[in-house]
């Protein structure tokens, strides 16, 4: 700084007076609390889609009663996660933050997938809504994107940029900018489940062998960022302009935790479902052989 007040090097020190002021408007922006619109964006997008999928009468398109369960329970825990207390605190808690982000992409957005919301949408009462969806499915760009491995991709993409690049680090100090990675997790784990678990009308056929190699094979990055996370002895994200380099040290080793136990236990659930379905098929299979 002597330098610039004796005329040194002024380009190189306006560029870093201007960088620490652009950190600084970033970090007293986050430092605000979450703005109610997104309460509002979020809590009237899933009363929508709950209210919408009642109206369908999934019953009447062969949805099962389980798998309605399946998809009102994600509505409701993701409308606990999205909307309230719990989205406000995540915006300066990191440990807050990996539960929205186990939530919504490793429960919340399987769930979603079970209660068949695109079988039920193919068969919409509203002709007008079929015919989109229809069309939007029969297009060769949207249909690769259901690819497993592309959806892996995706997958493994959004788990990186939100934990280990500029993005987590600006995601920590603004509160838009969070809300803009749960809405990539909600979308980013219905496009990897997608085509690894059934009950929705499939682009590809998919083997059984293949899903559960998938889902094992996600299980290591996630569990990996866990404990890197839990692990790590320096911080590997920006943190809330109040909050000391120790407390966040310490916070995010409980998200550490909470990712590498909770990924595990989740991950271990899909699975064994998706084995379990394979095992079946094969005895279907074998009873019609004989």
């Amino acid at each position: 700084m002597q330098q610039c007040a004796l005329g040194y090097a002024h380009g190189q020190c306006y560029g870093t007076l201007f960088l620490r002021y652009f950190e600084n408007n970033l970090r007293i922006e986050g430092a605000m609390s979450l703005s109610p619109f997104w309460d509002l964006f979020f809590g009237a997008a899933l009363i929508t889609k709950a209210i919408w999928y009642f109206y369908e009468r999934p019953t009447n398109h062969g949805v099962s009663k389980l798998r309605q369960l399946s998809f009102y329970l994600g509505m409701f825990l993701a409308f606990i996660l999205l909307v309230g207390p719990i989205a406000h605190l995540a915006i300066t808690k990191f440990w807050l933050h990996m539960v929205q982000h186990v939530g919504l992409m490793m429960l919340i957005s399987p769930l979603i997938v079970l209660g068949s919301p695109i079988k039920v949408l193919v068969n919409s009462r509203d002709l007008r809504v079929k015919k989109i969806i229809v069309g939007i499915g029969r297009n060769i760009l949207v249909r690769q994107l259901f690819r497993p491995e592309v959806g892996f991709l995706i997958f493994l993409t959004i788990l990186i940029l939100t934990h280990f690049s500029p993005l987590a680090d600006a995601g920590m100090i603004n509160p838009n900018i969070h809300e803009f990675e749960l809405i990539l997790f909600l979308v980013g784990g219905f496009i990897y489940y997608y085509p690894v678990m059934s009950g929705n009308p499939q682009p590809f056929t998919v083997p059984y062998a293949a899903r559960v190699l998938s889902l094992f094979a996600m299980m290591l990055p996630e569990t990996m960022t866990g404990f890197f996370l839990y692990s790590g002895n320096k911080l590997l994200h920006d943190v809330p302009m109040k909050m000391s380099d120790m407390n966040g040290i310490a916070d995010q080793h409980r998200g550490g935790a909470i990712m590498w136990a909770m990924g595990m236990l989740i991950d271990a659930i899909w699975i064994s479902m998706a084995a379990y379905e394979w095992i079946a098929n094969e005895k279907r299979i074998a009873d019609a052989n004989d």
